[in-house]
């Protein structure tokens, strides 16, 4: 998609600088637009920054902010700005958002109605999308064009609960039809370096372990492998760092995924080391925590026929033997998929997230959610005939006091 943002106004201190009460709308404006660009820029869409900061005059801002938007061609021009003049009194109500169009016959209304609604999310009244053909902006610019008022800068209930992150979240989320968690966790993985995605990854899968019972070294390392640290197209557009494709094992396994999909070119490899490419439906999800929780429970429950196909990985504490097991199970079709997972592992020494529990301990005792106790062997083994009917169990150790 190709869009033009900008924010509204000459920023603070200038002529023409917007609305100023509890904050001020020109340096939120500002602050709101600047992460909406980042973020769709991460999802891979093309994004003008069309601000004007150097007007001599109202009209002029306007004009300068019009000839920019009209230098692209672009599907969708989006004016961010905040409203003012509300209840200056706080009554435990806010005054809200709304989004402005030239007519309701604008191509632009379906979108300002998406933002619409996903900023009242955020705890605003919804003041719904409206008509005004006499703003400059909506009147002269070429693509179909919307301003969204963010909330009001003078009602205390608004600025109570405003945050720039979560407004251009809410924003992203209006304009893409995703949901806010799921573009605020792609601008998450787009701002990391290496290093602080290992350490995301390592701790979320380290919590994922807990209900799953599948080493967090695994998890993690599989995310790293598949995703290029969390760049990857897959992972920044459909938060899929595993690769997980729509249809796997005939989805014999309870999931919470949704059923939405990204359709992208992938490259295979045949026996001979050959590779061909294939046009496949990906699993699309709503954060990475959803997708995590997708990936362990296709691990433990997917079956091949009548029997487990990943069967022994659940409990496992060697991680090349895991890697083996997921590669027998024909996750990937690469020749070398196990031995670059276990350069994954040993670069980042990513053991340290299997934690104490990576470890056999000797007489000590394991307890289930369901309250009984085992070795821990038995306690991972009743775990996977758990997670094989949809139900998680966390793995605690326990003492035994006489």
């Amino acid at each position: 998609m190709r869009i033009n943002i900008h924010a509204g106004h000459n920023p603070d201190g200038m002529t023409a600088c917007g609305a100023v009460g509890l904050i001020r709308e020109s340096t939120e404006a500002r602050a709101v637009k600047d992460r909406v660009v980042a973020q769709l820029a991460a999802m891979g869409h093309t994004v003008h920054d069309c601000t004007c900061n150097n007007g001599i005059s109202q009209q002029d801002v306007l004009k300068r902010i019009v000839a920019a938007c009209n230098a692209h061609d672009v599907d969708l021009d989006v004016a961010i700005h905040f409203n003012a003049a509300a209840n200056p009194e706080p009554d435990g109500q806010t005054t809200g958002t709304e989004v402005l169009v030239h007519n309701n016959t604008s191509r632009a209304v379906p979108w300002a109605q998406q933002i619409a609604d996903s900023i009242a999310t955020l705890g605003y009244r919804n003041r719904g999308v409206k008509e005004r053909p006499g703003l400059y902006v909506l009147k002269h610019t070429r693509a179909p064009a919307l301003l969204v008022e963010c909330c009001f800068v003078d009602d205390p209930d608004d600025v109570a609960i405003y945050n720039a992150d979560r407004m251009a979240a809410a924003i992203v989320a209006g304009i893409t039809g995703q949901a806010a968690e799921t573009t605020a966790d792609a601008a998450r993985l787009a701002a990391m370096s290496r290093e602080e995605f290992v350490e995301y990854i390592g701790r979320l899968a380290a919590a994922d372990m807990q209900t799953s019972g599948i080493l967090a070294s695994v998890t993690a390392a599989q995310s790293i492998l598949e995703s290029g640290y969390g760049k990857s197209e897959l992972a920044l557009n459909a938060l899929n760092l595993g690769g997980m494709k729509a249809e796997l094992s005939g989805n014999t396994w309870k999931s919470a995924w949704d059923g939405r999909v990204y359709i992208k070119d992938t490259a295979e490899q045949r026996e001979d080391g050959s590779y061909y490419t294939i046009t496949a439906a990906f699993r699309a999800y709503s954060s990475v925590a959803a997708y995590l929780a997708d990936h362990s429970a296709y691990l433990a429950g997917a079956r091949a026929g009548s029997e487990l196909r990943y069967a022994g990985v659940v409990g496992c504490r060697d991680y090349r033997r895991a890697f083996e097991i997921i590669k027998a199970g024909s996750y990937a079709t690469s020749k070398n998929y196990v031995n670059n997972l276990c350069n994954v592992v040993e670069r980042w020494n990513l053991t340290r997230f299997d934690g104490a529990a990576s470890q056999e301990p000797d007489g000590s005792l394991w307890a289930n959610i369901a309250g009984l106790s085992y070795t821990w062997a038995e306690a991972s083994s009743f775990g996977q005939l758990l997670a094989q009917n949809g139900m998680q169990t966390v793995l605690r150790r326990v003492m035994v006091l006489e």
